[in-house]
Parts: C-alpha cells; sequence; structure tokens
C-alpha cells in the first residue's frame, strides 16, 4: 500500500495501466472534472455544479473518462422520464511515471515550483536590497585569464568573510559536472541535511523561516538547454 503524506486512504488502489489513463490523470483540467466521482457515487448533473461546468461539457468528460476505463457507471436514479446515471471513480489512483507522457511530468514539476520560485525571487531580492555594500557587476573582460574572449559580463559581486558571517542566507544554483563517487557523497549528505532541517518544520519562538531548496539531478549532456547556466 502507498505511504501518503498530505491524507489518509485505506481503501483499494488502482493504478494506471495505459498511457490514455496516465495522460488523463496528469491534466488539470481532466482531473478536475474527475475529481467529484473519485470515491463517491455521483451524477453527471451534480457533478458539473460542484466542479462550475455545464452538465454538457461534465457528460464529455465522463464519456472520455468510461472509454479510458477511469469511470464506470454502478447504478441509476429513477425519477419520472429518463433515470439518472450514476458514476464513481476509485478512490486511491496511482499513475506510473513511466507511462505519463513527458511534456506532462515537466509541467506538473514546473506547477509544484512555482509557488517556490516566486518566494526564492521575493526574499533573494529582498536580502540583496539590505546588503548594501553589495553590487551587480558589468564589465567587458579584458584578457585577464587564459579563457577571456572580449565579452562582456553581468555578476553578483563576491562578498567577503565579514559579509558572510553577518549574514546566514546563502543561494546558489549552478550546473556542476560531478563523477559518480562525488554524486552518491552529495546524494547521503543531503539525506543527512533533510533529516536535520525535518526538526524544524514548525512555527515556533526565536526562530526565523528560510527557504530551503535542495536539488541533485543528472542532466543529460546529449540536451544543449538542460546545459543553460555557469558550468561551476
Amino acid at each position: 500500500m502507498p505511504h501518503t503524506i498530505l491524507g489518509s486512504y485505506g481503501g483499494e488502489w488502482f493504478t494506471a495501466s495505459t498511457p490514455e489513463q496516465a495522460r488523463l490523470l496528469s491534466d488539470p483540467a481532466a482531473l478536475r472534472h474527475l475529481e467529484p466521482f473519485i470515491g463517491r457515487t455521483l451524477a453527471a448533473g451534480a457533478a458539473a455544479k460542484q466542479t462550475g461546468v455545464s452538465v454538457e461539457r461534465m457528460l464529455y468528460r465522463v464519456r472520455q473518462f468510461l472509454k479510458a476505463g477511469l469511470l464506470e457507471q454502478v447504478d441509476e436514479e429513477r425519477r419520472a422520464g429518463r433515470p439518472v446515471r450514476l458514476y464513481r471513480a476509485p478512490g486511491g489512483l496511482r499513475v506510473p511515471f513511466a507511462l505519463t507522457p513527458f511534456a506532462d511530468l515537466a509541467a506538473q514539476v514546473a506547477r509544484h515550483s512555482l509557488p517556490y520560485d516566486r518566494l526564492r525571487a521575493r526574499a533573494g531580492g529582498r536580502r540583496l536590497h539590505r546588503l548594501e555594500p553589495h553590487a551587480r557587476l558589468i564589465y567587458r573582460d579584458d584578457g585577464g585569464r587564459d579563457d577571456a574572449r572580449g565579452e562582456v559580463h553581468s555578476e553578483t559581486e563576491t562578498l567577503g568573510p565579514e559579509a558572510l558571517a553577518a549574514h546566514p542566507s546563502r543561494d546558489f544554483m549552478g550546473v556542476m559536472w560531478l563523477d559518480d563517487a562525488t554524486a552518491h557523497r552529495m546524494s547521503g549528505l543531503m539525506d543527512e541535511w533533510r533529516d536535520l532541517l525535518g526538526r524544524g518544520g514548525s512555527r515556533r519562538e526565536g526562530a526565523q523561516p528560510y527557504l530551503i531548496q535542495m536539488v541533485l539531478l543528472a542532466l543529460d549532456p546529449q540536451e544543449p538547454d538542460e546545459l543553460l547556466g555557469p558550468p561551476g
């Protein structure tokens, strides 16, 4: 049984087994239409009302979900005229990443990261604004280094030891080439840091909130877009 973090579910899990199921369950718009049926029995009209869409739009999605095997008709509600069909989706769904389209996975990561990216930009900008002796350096390379090519560079001025000691905040991001031993060592250190940081996740007196991001992801050297940024 999968281990959940945000809530609990003790029922039987449905595992997506086709690319179409994975695609629909990874599509925020499609999932929004399926959500009223997850673990509940509803008519299309009631689900449309909950979701805030037209009944026609919901019926289109219902047919799509039925065809994909994510929804099933479980009953009918008798009434004058045509009976109302009742549908139900599993109460717990697993979506294997291997079945999920790559573009959808990348979009999921971007959506989940966006609030933290915004927070990092705000906190980083505030930190720079308060560092009075700190500055941005814009200059043309005058050939003082062997790899100089006369280019114009823009970079953040490096803080000296005294300034670093006065400001515990750090912000580093870059592409670095690591051998397997170093990558495994970094992975182990990050596990240790996560365990240490897990003790300070709640608000308490005398503590300052910090944004902490830890990322160690292997890039594809054959994909130029993944190597943007300073390599080290």
